[in-house]
């Protein structure tokens, strides 16, 4: 390999000799100086597969298998524990006759691998080989598991080390999962891929997904190495063994035991029990509590329609914070936004609708949140058209503005809570909470509408931007999502619908008007202005909340 390259042209400037034995007082590779003594031989060998110069030139397969081979157990054993028999690069990939893994003839060939690792790991590579795994790659099948497959390459690491690929936490979520749940091989092979899913919803699964080392996975089961079909009598899992095998785990564990499905899924009388009996209580939590929800939701409505009756009965007409524009872009608004959050991580997460087909909930997922997004685009370019072209959207805007007063109303709010003043500032038109709402929504819109135009046309995008640019607006998308969706809920949230002076929900946003309590609690300057322009005869400017008329 270092003197013909895969495609049998010459190698130019690839490694003599004198490279990796030494130049001219070459000494046995049994004493501590050679270059290629056990200890030595993985720096040697990285003088050229660990220097980035090198790597970024030729055409190495692995660039960074020098490094994951230091981590790794091989290394490790030889580093700390003196162990001279442990792996080093030349016991895996040869010393002078080492050839392309898609050489027939290589060391480290996809079917000739296990026997390599079977050097020092006979035991285990006669198990293997005469297993499902190991004879379905003896067979010729090229999707066959070998050694690296499920314990890695050069960064293989011990069972016990939650960084292994065969450790606890990763054999059935991600290393059998990555072919056993693989619809493509599935198809090809005939494999059921249900049965991974039908473990993770099962009581073991879902106590592994919970953090229980205890409970059994895949290898607890099926075995590690002697894995065989369940049809052969060596099976940890044919019908005879199933009692000693449940039985390490559940003792006394009779051949009834592990009758039925073991993943949970359809098939046989059992597994079609288990789906109707799932199907009858989703249909009764949907009509109970759905039913629940119906009838609260209307008592909550009349209650509701009560209070806001009572609005009629005050003494003043109130005053018009939000004219019927405003009102229609708050709805649009608070709208689109949650429609976005719920599509969102529905997205991000593979929420699905039940009983709603597969290919339905990635379509709702994807283009729901698409269209929402449109749609708030579309209610932010109105709102700036507002908020530029019309005299009262201009003077709010104005108004909105932060200025040093917001900076002394925080301070002397936060007295306030502390018990350290007798009473809150006076807030004007808006006060700092409301700016801070405001120019977080502006700030949030942009950043969203940046990052999600880049991911929705990623193609387009990855014309100007390296791959990391992309990663990066999608770890901005995600974590602007969570912080807009808290900000929602922790501040604006609270001052509609649980803050005590609006409690159980101001109609504000509904009607656009607020009481002059409210006015002389939550705005008492701007109450002050308007009646100064009252006491003059003048009319306020649009920007000024004015009185509501009679009719409304």
């Amino acid at each position: 390999r270092h003197v013909v390259a895969a495609d049998r042209r010459p190698v130019v400037n690839g490694p003599a000799c004198a490279d990796c034995h030494g130049a001219h007082a070459v000494p046995k590779r049994t004493l501590s100086t050679s270059p290629i003594y056990y200890r030595n031989l993985a720096a040697t060998c990285a003088r050229c597969h660990g220097n980035p110069e090198v790597t970024g030139t030729r055409n190495v397969g692995i660039p960074g298998a020098s490094r994951m081979y230091d981590r790794g157990i091989h290394n490790q054993a030889i580093m700390t524990k003196g162990l001279n028999k442990s792996a080093t690069c030349a016991d895996c990939h040869g010393a002078h006759d080492m050839l392309e893994r898609t050489d027939t003839a290589s060391s480290i060939n996809k079917r000739n691998l296990p026997a390599t690792c079977g050097k020092c790991h006979y035991g285990v590579f006669t198990i293997y080989r005469e297993s499902v795994h190991g004879t379905s790659l003896a067979r010729g099948v090229p999707d066959a598991p070998n050694c690296a497959d499920c314990h890695g390459e050069h960064d293989i690491r011990q069972a016990d080390d939650p960084k292994s690929q065969v450790s606890f936490g990763a054999i059935s979520g991600k290393t059998c999962a990555a072919c056993h749940a693989a619809e493509k091989l599935a198809a090809r092979y005939g494999l059921p891929v249900e049965k991974v899913r039908g473990y993770e919803q099962s009581y073991h699964g879902l106590s592994a997904r919970l953090g229980d080392k205890t409970v059994a996975n895949c290898s607890s089961c099926h075995g590690v190495h002697e894995i065989f079909p369940s049809s052969d009598p060596r099976s940890t899992i044919h019908p005879g063994n199933l009692p000693v095998t449940c039985g390490k785990c559940h003792p006394g564990a009779t051949a009834n035991f592990a009758k039925g499905n073991i993943h949970v899924g359809p098939g046989g009388t059992g597994g079609m029990i288990k789906l109707w009996v799932e199907r009858i209580y989703i249909w009764l939590i949907v009509g109970v509590i759905g039913g629940m929800v119906v009838h609260n939701g209307f008592d909550y409505f009349r209650k509701m329609q009560a209070l806001y009756r009572r609005r009629r009965e005050w003494e003043h007409p109130g005053y018009e914070r939000l004219n019927r524009s405003e009102r229609v872009q708050h709805v649009l608004t608070f709208t689109t936004f949650f429609t976005l959050v719920i599509t969102g991580f529905a997205l991000k997460f593979k929420w699905s609708i039940p009983l709603v087909a597969d290919q339905t909930n990635v379509f709702l997922r994807g283009w729901g949140h698409r269209a929402a997004a449109v749609l708030m685009i579309a209610t932010s370019i109105y709102h700036l058209f507002y908020a530029v072209f019309t005299a009262r959207g201009r003077g709010q805007l104005v108004r909105m503005l932060p200025c040093w007063k917001d900076a002394e109303d925080v301070v002397g709010t936060i007295r306030y809570y502390l018990g350290l003043a007798g009473h809150k500032p006076k807030f004007d038109r808006f006060s700092y909470v409301e700016k801070a709402e405001y120019l977080a929504l502006v700030w949030g819109t942009i950043v969203m509408v940046v990052t999600g135009f880049l991911l929705w046309f990623k193609d387009e995008s990855l014309k100007h931007l390296p791959m990391w640019g992309l990663d990066v607006a999608t770890i901005i998308h995600y974590y602007e999502a969570i912080l807009a969706t808290l900000a929602i809920f922790v501040w604006h949230l609270y001052y509609v619908f649980v803050n005590p002076d609006f409690a159980p929900m101001s109609f504000s946003w509904i009607d656009g008007k607020l009481s002059r309590h409210d006015m002389e609690h939550e705005h008492a300057l701007e109450l002050e202005e308007i009646e100064a322009y009252g006491r003059r005869g003048e009319i306020p400017p649009p920007d000024v909340t004015r009185i509501a008329p009679e009719e409304e």
